[in-house]
């Protein structure tokens, strides 16, 4: 190196050498300013810089070479051949200024090192095709020195072509230029020989050519420089305008707005990105890398290292995305940004930040109106049906548990709505508790809810029977103690094709739960639908069967024990239905209870039974069984006083029965109505007495005319002592408290003995008579002392005359 620098102080002269080196700055300042230009020009007007780049750098590689020739070997007369002399200019201004020209075009950076690399070559080409044209000397070059020259100036413009954009500064582009050059020539020079081989007369001619050569590059690379300046400030001039229309523009929208770079640095941001992260306004972002700002960010919100980590590793994600993408992004105060990523084509990524925590609060709220109870925050019918659907296709094997809550009306009736609400709500904690984690519940409406169980049956069993025990366990709301039920229906997919039919199956198993008594669980078996639709076709039936005359009265008499006469008749209604015949009490009236079709049916009975009695001339009494919720209805007065009305009937001779259990359900209630309907001079028996709750206190607490011992005691009172014992402790009381007894199900002689014996007042049965339409029963009405005589071939007159008759079960 020191042999190099002593050659190069020995053959160069110092003033030529530092204007070639200020010649080759100006050069590279130049060439950096252009390139710049041609990255931002628009394409139209691209090609004059690229032209305006190849001209300067070919210029100024050449104007570098030949004044440093100047000042070389002032002991030798150097003459340079003009034409080989503007040739090199030529190979200077194509190999070196043409791919410098088209360096930032590419966005590769291996391309542009190539490019730059390949100018750098190019700087060597015409350092030797310049020292081509001295004439009358004989050169001898070095190997070693042209090659390390050659890979000074190639390396200098691979690198200075192939940083980064913000690396790739005026300053950065102008040393790298200016070594490649400087490096190239003196370098080159350095292993050079000259030899003159003739008399230097004749070559201060080129000599001068030379300089006037030079120096007229060097105007034009200097007057290059001047416009390069007037135009790099109009340009700035006008980059600033756009500046502040641009900040203007940004500063003014409603999004936060970030650019990174291909390098990972900020380029462009808004104040609204500002405000959104909390930074003051006037911070300065412009040339942080993601992991600063990260930093920055997390200082000021106190983020511990793996809160930073987890930024940083979703900033890179968002940097490597290679299509367009929106994503919600939570921040830490509750806030829901939508962060939307354009990558740009010329390398980096642009983000958005939109504040859209009102719009998902409204679309949250939106999806719970849809999919979510209001009232319990439980799912809906419609995300029920969803999720069974969702569930069945592909299919996956589950329970639906459908529970009705029993009692429920009462608690909305007595305590209000609002009462009503927070037992609800009560209701779906402890069944989301029972549901656990697996489960799902939904309320589908008013008392109903619904439970899937992602088990075999007996689990699924298992969690039914913790329904029924947890809905069952008081419930406190206000200081009031709250006891209600539930009943439930199963269904399994195995058992139906799609989730409509898994819904109809599981309600008709919950039907069959109420029907059987609630507070208890059922599952859908093969039947239960055909069941259920012939209940449907029976109750639509029924509606009209008055009408069509299908429904008529059947009576049986009451003998009294006094006078063996017939006091009375029970009047029973019978169905003929026209396609499946005669149809039991037993089938229709528990359905028409369950419908209200027993009100007004109840209502025909009364009617009926008290026109076709009117007609007789006897005095004969007639018994209508009146059903619980018939009882129950206020329009009960209203049916009995219009009964009798049109009918003539005195109210004496009309009796209404009434079960032993429906008597005493509402206590208070009952004795009240009661005593109301026997204030219209109407009878009251009880009917089934010792079936329902026993008590002996009921013939004390409630007004009654009459007791009707329930066919159970008569028909083992002859072979069981407890059973007769019973059967004559309620004679005996019912006669003490003046309240006459009937005993049922007579149907043999013996039976009829021991009641006399034991002192009943009267008796019924199939020994006495079997219900009849009154047209066969009245003979039976004329005559006296029956059972004591008989006459007229009936039952009655056959047990008189001491004739067995063992009768069938009605």
């Amino acid at each position: 190196m020191s042999l190099i620098l002593s050659r190069l102080a020995y053959d160069h002269s110092l003033g030529f050498v530092v204007t070639s080196i200020v010649i080759c700055l100006v050069a590279g300042w130049l060439v950096a300013r252009l390139m710049r230009n041609v990255h931002d020009a628009k394409p139209g007007a691209r090609w004059r810089w690229m032209a305006g780049v190849s001209v300067v750098a070919g210029l100024g590689v050449w104007t570098t070479h030949f004044i440093a020739m100047l000042g070389y070997r002032s002991d030798l007369m150097l003459g340079y051949g003009s034409g080989t002399t503007a040739l090199s200019a030529l190979v200077a201004v194509l190999l070196v200024g043409g791919p410098l020209a088209l360096v930032r075009l590419l966005s590769s950076w291996h391309w542009r090192a190539g490019l730059g690399a390949v100018a750098g070559m190019g700087i060597g080409a015409m350092h030797y095709a310049g020292m081509a044209a001295i004439e009358g000397c004989l050169q001898t070059y070095s190997p070693l020195a042209s090659a390390v020259a050659t890979g000074v100036g190639g390396g200098c413009l691979a690198l200075a072509c192939g940083l980064p954009s913000r690396l790739a500064g005026t300053r950065a582009v102008c040393a790298l230029f200016t070594v490649a050059v400087g490096g190239t020539h003196f370098i080159a020079i350095a292993g050079t020989s000259l030899e003159p081989v003739g008399l230097p007369g004749g070559l201060g001619g080129g000599h001068l050519a030379l300089s006037v050569f030079t120096a007229a590059g060097a105007a034009i690379l200097f007057l290059g420089a001047f416009l390069t300046i007037l135009t790099a400030q109009r340009f700035d001039a006008q980059e600033r305008a756009h500046s502040t229309v641009l900040k203007t523009a940004l500063d003014n929208m409603s999004n936060g707005l970030l650019y990174l770079d291909e390098g990972d640095r900020v380029r462009l941001y808004n104040r609204r990105y500002l405000e959104i992260y909390g930074f003051e306004d006037g911070t300065d972002l412009i040339g942080m890398t993601a992991d600063e700002i990260v930093d920055l960010v997390g200082d000021r919100h106190g983020w511990d290292p793996e809160r930073r980590v987890m930024a940083r590793a979703r900033l890179d994600s968002w940097h490597a995305v290679d299509r367009y993408t929106s994503i919600d992004y939570p921040l830490d105060d509750g806030r829901i940004m939508q962060v939307e990523i354009r990558p740009v084509a010329e390398g980096g990524t642009v983000i958005t930040f939109d504040d859209v925590t009102g719009d998902r609060i409204a679309q949250r709220r939106i999806a719970e109106l849809a999919f979510c109870d209001p009232l319990t925050k439980l799912a809906n019918r419609r995300a029920l049906n969803e999720r069974m659907e969702r569930d069945f296709f592909p299919k996956q094997r589950f329970k639906l548990l459908l529970l009705d809550l029993d009692r429920f009306k009462p608690v909305n009736d007595t305590y209000g709505h609002a009462v009503g609400d927070r037992l609800l709500v009560q209701v779906a904690e402890r069944l989301t508790r029972i549901a656990g984690a697996d489960g799902f519940v939904a309320r589908l409406g008013g008392d109903e809810m619904a439970l899937l169980v992602y088990d075999d049956h007996d689990a699924a069993m298992a969690i039914a029977t913790q329904v029924i025990a947890a809905i069952a366990a008081p419930f406190q709301i206000n200081g009031i103690a709250l006891s209600i039920g539930c009943s439930i229906g199963l269904c399994c997919t195995d058992d139906a094709r799609d989730a409509v039919e898994l819904l109809q199956f599981a309600d008709i198993a919950l039907y069959e739960s109420k029907r059987q008594g609630r507070g208890r669980a059922s599952c859908y078996t093969p039947g239960m639908l055909e069941a259920v639709s012939e209940r449907v076709q029976l109750e639509a039936d029924m509606r009209t069967a008055i009408e069509r005359g299908e429904m008529h009265l059947a009576y049986q008499p009451v003998v009294a024990f006094s006078d063996d006469r017939i006091i009375g008749y029970e009047a029973l209604i019978r169905w003929d239905h026209p396609k499946l015949g005669p149809v039991a009490p037993s089938r229709f009236i528990p359905l028409a209870e369950e419908t209200g079709q027993i009100v007004a049916i109840g209502a025909w009975v009364l009617q009926e039974a008290c026109r076709q009695i009117a007609e007789l001339d006897a005095d004969v009494y007639v018994a209508v069984n009146v059903s619980p919720v018939q009882f129950r209805s206020p329009l009960l007065l209203s049916h009995l006083t219009q009964a009798l009305a049109r009918s003539g009937l005195p109210a004496r001779r009309l009796e209404i029965e009434l079960t032993e259990t429906a008597i005493v359900e509402d206590g208070a209630q009952m004795a009240e109505m009661l005593s109301a309907v026997r204030r219209l001079g109407v009878t009251v028996a009880m009917d089934d007495f010792g079936t329902g709750y026993s008590s002996f206190a009921h013939l004390r607490d409630f007004p009654l005319d009459r007791i009707k011992v329930d066919r159970s005691f008569v028909a083992k009172a002859a072979t069981d002592r407890h059973a007769m014992a019973v059967l004559d402790g309620i004679t005996h009381i019912a006669r003490t408290l003046g309240v006459t007894t009937l005993a049922e199900g007579v149907e043999t002689p013996e039976q009829l003995r021991l009641l006399r014996e034991i002192g009943c007042d009267a008796v019924q049965g199939y020994l006495i008579g079997r219900p009849e339409r009154l047209s066969q029963a009245q003979p039976s009405i004329s005559g006296s002392g029956l059972l004591s005589r008989g006459r007229n071939g009936t039952a009655a007159d056959r047990v008189a005359g001491g004739e067995k008759v063992v009768a069938r079960a009605s």
